[in-house]
């Protein structure tokens, strides 16, 4: 399996933060599910080449100034996936039980096959009452596998489908994406959501730059093949995410309304394998056109 490990330690005290934010980024750039249980965990040479480092998240940074969600301020507008639906635009609500609901944008112009199969699947039942099967806090949280191990499944394509790469849509934070084996062709009914703030972005640079005098964009180049433009990494700093993941994951929806509701999760207690204990259960997926009942 690809996925490297988190030990439990890293998350039982404030001063791991900075352990963690690191481990964070060390997670593989195409996200995997638990079936890898089948392949090898192997670190990459070029990541032994250039190991993560510990991030430093320090001053005051703009989301703490002010508690309205970046994504969500007025200037955000500009960017294409942070705009709000427009009138019959498809959309899906997600309903967390005893956390409230997650409101997505698809984009069906930019992930055809992706947003298809997420329709189909979810008008389907598959993901009506799915336990969410892994949390990793200031990263992600993964669903859609029915037995709520993160076991791989079907597409409604028969098998796994391509991933499709827009420039216009980023693993930025909010953002919902196809997990997949770390291969091309290997997506079928996992999706996984963005959490990771601002903050943990900008809180990488300094290391970067003190220890190993790289720029966050060199890094990601060099460690992670993730090739982005100094606009495009501005964006991640802004609003967040996780920019290793891009050219990698599908990115195929972005969170309009219930970011609390997201970032609510991820505090969640999970056992050795990332799933929340108690269960945290996705108890209806809707589909439906932005503005009709």
């Amino acid at each position: 399996m690809r996925l490297h490990r988190l030990t439990t330690e890293l998350y039982r005290t404030a001063a791991a933060r900075a352990v963690k934010i690191a481990a964070i980024v060390l997670l593989t750039v195409s996200f995997t599910w638990v079936t890898a249980c089948t392949k090898k965990n192997n670190t990459s040479a070029t990541n032994a080449k250039y190991p993560t480092p510990s991030a430093t998240v320090t001053g005051t940074q703009p989301e703490d100034e002010d508690e309205t969600e970046p994504a969500l301020r007025p200037e955000a507008q500009s960017v294409y996936q942070l705009q709000k639906p427009g009138q019959g635009e498809l959309c899906a609500e997600f309903v967390i039980e005893g956390y409230g609901s997650i409101f997505v944008r698809l984009f069906n112009d930019d992930a055809r096959k992706a947003v298809e199969n997420f329709k189909t699947l979810a008008e389907s039942g598959l993901y009506d009452g799915v336990r969410i099967n892994r949390v990793v806090e200031d990263y992600m949280f993964q669903a859609g596998d029915k037995e709520g191990l993160g076991l791989s499944g079907n597409s409604i394509y028969g098998g796994g489908f391509a991933n499709e790469i827009s420039e216009r849509l980023h693993p930025i934070r909010g953002a919902l994406c196809m997990a997949n084996l770390g291969e091309d062709s290997t997506n079928t009914n996992q999706f996984f959501f963005v959490q990771t703030k601002a903050s943990v972005v900008r809180g990488l640079i300094s290391p970067l730059d003190n220890r190993y005098h790289m720029t966050l964009q060199q890094y990601l180049s060099e460690a992670y093949k993730t090739e982005l433009t100094t606009e495009q990494l501005a964006q991640y700093e802004i609003y967040g995410g996780a920019p290793w993941l891009y050219g990698h994951n599908t990115v195929f929806g972005q969170i309009y309304e219930g970011y609390e509701v997201m970032d609510a999760i991820m505090p969640s207690k999970v056992t050795s394998k990332l799933r929340p204990n108690p269960a945290i259960i996705i108890s209806k997926v809707r589909v439906f056109h932005y503005g009709e009942k």
